[in-house]
């Protein structure tokens, strides 16, 4: 921005300024006629002060006009920032519901599905069909079923104890087929499988059974899925909220996480830890 200020014509008890100032917006002359300060009239100097400012900005009779366009730009901009805020948020609300369905439901159940023993028919089941989640429930085995997986069980412990490990194997093999939903007893058959192909120097096929009891173990029955699927959906709520503290009350504590860690813990003992 340049000025330039030229003397003209005098009049009695005043002088007369020309100032033609360049801006963006184009050019503006300026003149004014006064003594000094105290005797230029207030409406004069306001109207001055106007025309200043409207140099600066851009803003001022034809000029106007590119100020106005300067200002759609910006407003585009902010738009688009705010939609790519708004989609961004989406996303993440998005993603962290997904995350909790899938720790609360998702992959406790698909965990279950892959790695307990199979019962007859489990074969023929559609993935997350009414008659697939109805089947990874817990239900009562058959009497006569779990009476006979018991008394097979404490017979192949009997001839491990005996060192009779090959025999004991080829008996505790056949439990998980007699009564498959019967977690704690399938286990421990596991674990003694373990130890029996550990004493007969194939540790990596005793490794096999042991994993099979850590992957059973990570079902429908483990703590861990429920308690992240928590955090998880507490996040989720409060992201929805615009809350970015969250911090935990008595109020929660009472009313949610106690219940919780209860419940969970009765579900482990009761149904969840082998007999060892």
């Amino acid at each position: 921005m340049s000025m330039t200020t030229s003397p003209l014509l005098s009049t009695p008890g005043a002088a007369r300024v020309s100032a033609c100032v360049r801006g963006s917006g184009g050019a503006i002359r300026v003149s004014r006629a006064f003594a000094s300060p105290q005797q230029q009239p207030p409406s004069a100097r306001r109207q001055l002060a106007v025309s200043a400012r409207s140099v600066g900005t851009g803003k001022s009779g034809r000029g106007g006009k590119a100020g106005g366009g300067g200002s759609s730009g910006d407003e585009g901009e902010g738009g688009s920032s705010l939609k790519e805020v708004l989609t961004s948020r989406r996303a993440i609300l998005v993603g962290k519901t997904l995350f909790t369905v899938g720790e609360a439901f998702i992959f406790p159940w698909a965990t279950e599905s892959r790695t307990r023993p199979p019962s007859p028919g489990d074969e023929d089941l559609t993935p997350f069909s009414p008659a697939w989640l109805k089947s990874l429930l817990y239900s009562e085995s058959d009497p006569e079923a779990k009476a006979r997986g018991k008394a097979t069980l404490a017979r192949g412990e009997e001839l491990a104890a005996e060192g009779r490990y090959t025999e004991a194997v080829a008996l505790l093999e056949t439990v998980p087929g007699i009564a498959p939903k019967e977690y704690k007893m399938v286990q421990r058959a596991y674990l003694q499988l373990e130890k029996c192909n550990d004493k007969l120097g194939q540790p990596e096929v005793g490794n096999e059974w042991s994993s099979k009891v850590w992957w059973w173990g990570r079902g429908t029955r483990w703590p861990g899925w429920y308690i992240i699927a928590y955090l998880s959906g507490r996040s989720l709520f409060f992201t929805a909220k615009e809350d970015n503290v969250g911090s935990f009350t008595v109020t929660e504590g009472l009313v949610f996480l106690v219940p919780i860690w209860i419940g969970l813990l009765y579900v482990l003992t009761e149904y969840g830890i082998p007999d060892y």
